[in-house]
């Protein structure tokens, strides 16, 4: 797999990372209507899915390809959905691995597959594609890279649909915050501002259709649940890993970690759509 040079984290020590991430049935954030919204996380996840396949234009006879695709949850629904067809590409191998088995026990062999590769550096053709959606996954990538090489392999008037984390409040000086500190932890890129794709669609030739908030609706109350999560000894959304780097980072100077994900704001949310001219 060819590696692009850029200013963010290395794609294979991506990939080795999510490899540790291999028995979680979920890696995704969830989508909750409001405060009384109770759905679980995994239908939550599917939720933000279905969020995203409808502006991408997801519909029988067009081909996607999922940016960062994990173990395929999304990729499979967007195609047993909408009758799509979607190549799915992760760094990990792991993820490669467990999706092509899940496509197989779902009988969309035909129609989904997957592919270790560096979204930084494709090995498709210009314009393979109609378009394109990345769940959480440009987080980990130098994102003007991403988006030059998302849109080279999109044909012209087709859209890139993905979900990105903002920096809403800056760090106390002197020492990350909490989400701040699980930003580094998780292998996340340099964090972008709320107002920066504007510039950065007029960077990459695209045009942007819209970037909407969905801090409340998406990121907050995925990590409320995760606290939730904790309280109630069930499994977490937030990998075992992740955790113990969180622990060790702040050596014991966190004594209630669900409380504060339970407030923690500092991070935010945006759906954004962009359009290829």
């Amino acid at each position: 797999m060819a590696m692009a040079e850029t200013s963010g984290p290395n794609p294979v020590e991506v990939g080795a990372m999510y490899d540790q991430f291999d028995t979680m049935d979920v890696l995704h954030f969830g989508y909750w209507e409001d405060e009384d919204d109770q759905t679980p996380v995994a239908e939550a996840a599917d939720r933000l899915t279905d969020l995203v396949s409808g502006r991408v234009g997801a519909a029988a006879g067009k081909r996607l390809i999922d940016v960062g695709c994990g173990i395929g949850t999304p990729a499979l629904r967007v195609a047993s959905r909408t009758g799509a067809e979607v190549v799915g590409i992760t760094v990990s191998g792991k993820q490669v691995e467990r999706a092509t088995k899940s496509a197989e026990a779902e009988g969309l062999t035909g129609q989904v597959r997957f592919e270790l590769a560096d979204a930084m550096h494709m090995p498709f053709p210009d314009g393979s594609f109609d378009s394109a959606y990345a769940l959480e996954s440009i987080i980990h990538m130098d994102r003007e890279t991403a988006l030059r090489e998302i849109a080279r392999v999109i044909r012209p008037g087709g859209r890139i649909v993905l979900t990105d984390v903002y920096d809403r409040i800056p760090a106390p000086e002197g020492q990350p915050s909490l989400m701040h500190f699980l930003a580094q932890a998780w292998m996340m890129s340099p964090l972008i501002g709320r107002d920066d794709y504007p510039a950065l669609a007029e960077a990459t030739g695209l045009r942007l259709v819209e970037a909407t908030d969905i801090s409340e609706q998406v990121l907050w109350r995925t990590l409320r649940m995760i606290a939730q999560q904790m309280r109630t000894e069930q499994p977490v959304l937030v990998p075992d890993q992740i955790v113990e780097q969180i622990d060790a980072g702040h050596a014991g100077a966190v004594p209630d970690l669900p409380g504060m994900l339970e407030n923690a704001q500092e991070l935010g949310c945006l759906l954004v759509v962009l359009e290829r001219d």
